[in-house]
C-alpha cells in the first residue's frame, strides 16, 4: 500500500474563483508554500515569486498563504478547496484590464497571455500528452488502495483488541472503536483507543464524534498499521 493518506492534500488550483480546475491536484501536506508557490507556477503560468495564494472553501476565503517557510498542513487547508493563485504583476502587465474594460471571450481565447495558451505552448496540464494519463494511472492507484483498505477492516470488528505500529513509533496496543470512512479524509480509517495516552483526540474530530475515549486516548491510523488479536492489556500482563 502506498503512504498515509493524511500526509497528502487534495485541492482544485485556479486563477480565478470560477473557473477551478476539473480535477483536484495533490501536494504534500508537509511541502513549504514556497515550494507549491513553485509548482504552481508551471500550472498557472504566475510567477512564484509574486504570487500570492488563498484558500476557499466554495467562494469563502478560508485563509491566506502567507509564509513561504511555513508548511502548507500549517495552514487549515483541506481536501476538495479551491486554491486561487493571484499575480499583481501579471494582472497589471494586461493593458485590457484596465479602466474596467472586460474582454469578451472571444477576445480572451484570442491572446497569446492566457492561461489556456500558456499551457497549450509549454503542454502543460491537461494539454501534455501524458497529463490524462497519469490522471487515470493515479485515480487507478486510489481506487486499488481503497480497496485494499476495505478488505482490511471487513476482517476486524469492533471491540477487537489490536496492536498499532506505526513509522517511526513505539509498538501499541489498544481496542478498536471505530471502522470506515472520515467526513474530511480520503479512504477508510481504523479508529482505535490506546491502552495508554499516546493518541490525539479522544474520538471527536471537527466537532464530529466517532467513539468516545478519554483524552489523548483516541487516534484514526491507516488499516495496514493495525493488527487485530490476542493482545491483552501489558500491565494485566504483568
Amino acid at each position: 500500500m502506498n503512504g498515509n493518506l493524511s500526509d497528502m492534500l487534495e485541492v482544485y488550483v485556479c486563477t480565478a474563483l470560477a473557473e477551478p480546475e476539473i480535477n483536484p491536484r495533490r501536494y504534500r501536506r508537509a511541502m513549504t508554500v514556497a515550494e507549491l508557490k513553485n509548482k504552481l507556477e508551471m500550472v498557472t503560468g504566475r510567477s512564484a515569486g509574486t504570487m500570492n495564494l488563498s484558500a476557499y472553501n466554495k467562494d469563502k476565503l478560508v485563509t491566506k498563504l502567507d509564509d513561504d517557510d511555513s508548511q502548507i498542513g500549517s495552514y487549515p487547508v483541506e481536501n476538495g478547496m479551491v486554491l486561487l493563485v493571484e499575480d499583481p504583476a501579471y494582472q497589471s502587465s494586461d493593458q485590457d484590464a484596465v479602466d474596467g474594460y472586460k474582454m469578451t471571450e472571444e477576445e480572451y481565447n484570442a491572446k497569446q497571455e492566457t492561461l489556456k495558451s500558456f499551457l497549450k505552448n509549454n503542454k502543460l496540464g491537461k494539454y501534455n500528452p501524458d497529463y490524462l494519463k497519469q490522471r487515470e494511472k493515479e485515480v487507478q492507484e486510489k481506487e486499488e488502495q481503497e480497496n485494499a483498505e476495505k478488505e482490511l477492516i471487513d476482517t476486524m470488528s469492533v471491540g477487537q483488541r489490536c496492536c498499532i505500529r506505526l513509522p517511526n513509533k513505539p509498538v501499541q496496543r489498544g481496542t478498536v472503536m471505530y471502522l470506515g470512512r472520515l467526513d474530511d479524509k480520503n479512504g477508510y480509517w481504523v479508529g482505535v483507543k490506546y491502552d495508554e495516552p499516546y493518541g490525539k483526540h479522544d474520538g471527536c474530530v471537527n466537532n464530529k464524534r466517532y467513539f468516545q475515549t478519554p483524552p489523548k486516548y483516541a487516534s484514526f491510523v491507516t488499516p495496514s498499521a493495525v493488527e487485530v488479536g490476542d493482545f491483552p492489556v501489558i500491565d494485566d500482563e504483568l
